[in-house]
């Protein structure tokens, strides 16, 4: 008999802090969108323990201009970070902007538990929507 894979994950707070009550815990297609959204909100080279993990915001994706090659190239580094998370199976969209210096991004994620959408909005609180 097999059991179908879990994942959990601490909930983030209002200022991305986890919240370590274990009730409130993110379990499934929840956690692997907890998963991407931290995932996509670590520049690389900012986590002490694994330098070579994170988002190239400053070495390729600011460097980029807002032409439709750049946004691209933005799209392509998004991609690469999202299908590095556990139980993503397909990125089925994403979406990247940037104009008068902010860089948005959304992306409609396939995991092994549904489709999810994650997005981040500068200045907003994120939104992760199943």
């Amino acid at each position: 008999m097999s059991t179908a894979p879990t994942i959990s994950y601490l909930m983030l707070d209002s200022q991305n802090n986890p919240n370590f009550d274990l009730t409130t815990t993110l379990v499934d297609g929840q956690a692997v969108e907890q998963a991407v959204y931290t995932r996509l909100s670590l520049w690389y080279g900012e986590w002490w323990e694994n330098l070579t993990l994170g988002l190239p915001v400053t070495q390729q994706i600011l460097s980029q201009l807002a032409s439709p090659r750049g946004l691209q190239a933005m799209s392509l580094l998004i991609q690469q970070q999202i299908t590095a998370v556990p139980y993503v199976t397909a990125v089925v969209n994403v979406v990247v902007t940037f104009a008068n210096g902010q860089f948005n991004w959304s992306a409609e994620v396939q995991t092994f538990f549904g489709t999810v959408t994650v997005t981040n909005l500068p200045g907003q609180s994120a939104s992760l929507d199943t």
